[in-house]
């Protein structure tokens, strides 16, 4: 048999999996690296997380990852060099994290890398009928198992394109394979840059699961911070937002914004959501603290909003909260204020690391990939070790 079908079948035949799910989310503070073992498939994929860190980005790659993800113009010598170079960052990174927990790179049987979105660009917002939903994501899977000899999955967004989605919010695949219950409705959510939902209905085996973004996550307060405090990169504790009171007028303005008026399922980026609109609501006119504290109830509101869409009984949900979001007090006093009497939790609560949930999906979609029997999953392409 030829040697690199050898080694898939190998993985596929085995009893479990040792996966490290990698994530560089929408808020570019670095790169989410967990280290899984994961058994089983489909509605039976069982997951520990053995190891959890992340690796902040130097703040000249953030800087220049932040500019060259949210410019309206991009030199595509720049894009191509980026690809590349953001992948030698990530593959160092890797390998800091198996030195660190002293694990051999060859007891990984797979790394299952996100990439960093440069451009999402679905059809609500080219507006052009004839093009397609489009996504592009940098970060080589090739370079990474060839720098780390380790098989990695990359590209996991264009299957779904390919199959007439848009690309995102990839994380109900997971969900629907590790979060759903038979007795409780429940709704995870995601608070990065973006916000995105996941709707477990009790007892239901539909699939795909409705997934999409609710909007704007902690992008437009990050973007603020950086902008009025040059040693911060987000509002710690929320000291700033704490500090200051909702322009109701503000906020009117923001939640006026088209997106919210789409149906469902439907996806976004910094690309619709982004420092201008801002500006254009009249956010300029306030103090930092009045604007932190207007954005943060903007985030709670349109999040708590698309619940209230989608419960079947209110007040019986179980609401489970993982993202940078979920560190921010202020944002889950709101959270909790509007979708009271719901419970609003951590992910903690059914057993996974708010921090580590996104790259515990991919090492999950990864799993699925080798062993899976649902095609409808099979997401990403493999980049073999034994290439190299």
């Amino acid at each position: 048999m030829n040697q690199a079908l050898k080694q898939l079948c190998e993985l596929h035949e085995k009893k479990s999996r040792r996966i490290i799910g990698l994530m560089s989310g929408t808020s570019v503070d670095g790169l989410d690296i967990a280290m899984c073992s994961v058994s089983g498939s489909g509605k039976n994929t069982a997951v520990t997380v053995d190891a959890f860190d992340s690796y902040p980005y130097p703040d000249d790659l953030r800087d220049d990852l932040i500019k060259l993800t949210r410019s309206d113009v991009v030199d595509p010598e720049l894009l191509v060099v980026y690809h590349d170079l953001l992948t030698r960052n990530h593959a160092g990174m890797i390998q800091s994290f198996l030195d660190s927990h002293n694990i051999a790179n060859s007891e990984v049987d797979l790394i299952a890398s996100h990439g960093h979105t440069f451009h999402h660009a679905p059809k609500h917002k080219h507006k052009r009928d004839d093009w397609p939903n489009a996504t592009m994501q940098i970060g080589d899977g090739d370079q990474i198992a060839y720098k780390t000899g380790i098989t990695t999955i990359s590209d996991f967004r264009q299957a779904d394109i390919a199959r007439g989605g848009e690309g995102a919010p990839l994380a109900g695949y997971g969900d629907y394979l590790m979060f759903g219950d038979d007795q409780k409705d429940r709704v995870l959510i995601n608070i990065g840059g973006i916000a995105n939902l996941t709707w477990l209905p009790a007892g239901s085996d539909d699939f795909p699961p409705l997934t999409y973004d609710t909007g704007p996550g902690n992008t437009l307060m990050d973007a603020v911070i950086r902008e009025y405090f040059k040693d911060r990169s987000y509002d710690r504790n929320a000291e700033v937002a704490g500090s200051g009171k909702v322009d109701q007028e503000v906020l009117r303005r923001l939640k006026s914004h088209w997106y919210f008026e789409l149906k469902p399922p439907k996806t976004t980026g910094y690309e619709t959501f982004h420092r201008r609109m801002i500006s254009d609501a009249g956010g300029d006119n306030l103090s930092v603290e009045d604007l932190m504290a207007t954005l943060c109830r903007f985030t709670a509101e349109t999040i708590a909003e698309e619940v209230r869409k989608i419960e079947h009984k209110p007040g019986e949900t179980e609401i489970f909260i993982s993202g940078g979001g979920v560190h921010n007090p202020l944002l889950m006093k709101h959270l909790r204020e509007l979708l009271s009497p719901s419970t609003v939790e951590s992910t903690l609560r059914i057993g996974l690391d708010p921090d580590a949930k996104e790259a515990v999906i991919f090492a999950v979609l990864a799993n699925e990939l080798i062993c899976g029997n649902d095609p409808r999953l099979h997401l990403g392409k493999i980049s073999l070790s034994e290439f190299y």
